[in-house]
């Protein structure tokens, strides 16, 4: 399992920053893409 998380829409958006970031750096990290209907659920966390 990876140290890094990503959690952020499926999307370009912000978080492609730091997904460049992370290729740049060869840096494994977990890419997780939130759904719509996902981020409902998590938001309240």
């Amino acid at each position: 399992m990876s140290p890094y998380k990503l959690y952020y829409f499926d999307n370009r958006g912000r978080a492609e920053f730091s997904r460049l970031l992370f290729a740049l750096a060869e840096q494994d990290y977990e890419d997780r893409r939130v759904t719509k209907e996902e981020w409902t659920e998590l938001k309240p966390s």
